[in-house]
């Protein structure tokens, strides 16, 4: 999973073709990509998206965005006709990524090889006044410069 959310104001699209419930990559209408956030594979960053049809909604993360196609991991398995709405939210998935104030632990040093609380868990290191973001596993990504 990516370790940064990405946002933009307001941006919807429709699906420019079916997507099957396998479907890993999808095509909003011509020219509407740019109105979603640039993220790139392997960059770190990502965006939560909405597509519904009718009473069918699911959530995507969209990790890839290369014009009108954007590469997603999947919440579910739906299929959707071309025309369906497509929304970037701010989804719960999201919000629960950015730290709450008080509410964090603190390590003497690189948090490096711990076990996270939760995923998306920030450590001080007291030792150095740097904070540290878990990724994936015991591994901790500094944040800032």
């Amino acid at each position: 999973m990516a370790d940064e959310y990405q946002f933009s104001n307001n941006a919807k699209s429709t699906l420019a073709a079916d997507i099957g419930g396998g479907d890993t990559t999808l095509t909003v209408a011509a020219g509407d990509g740019g109105l979603f956030p640039a993220v790139s594979t392997g960059d770190g960053k990502c965006f939560e998206i909405l597509v519904k049809q009718g009473s069918t909604l699911e959530w995507m993360t969209c990790t890839n965005r290369a014009g009108d196609v954007l590469t997603v991991t999947r919440g579910g398995a739906n299929s959707f006709t071309a025309g369906a709405p497509v929304y970037h939210r701010l989804s719960a998935t999201a919000l629960a990524s950015f730290l709450q104030k008080g509410v964090y632990r603190t390590n003497a040093g690189d948090p490096n090889g711990l076990a996270a609380l939760y995923t998306g868990e920030e450590i001080l290191d007291t030792n150095n006044d740097e904070w540290y973001k878990h990724i994936t596993g015991t591994t901790w990504k500094k944040m800032g410069p």
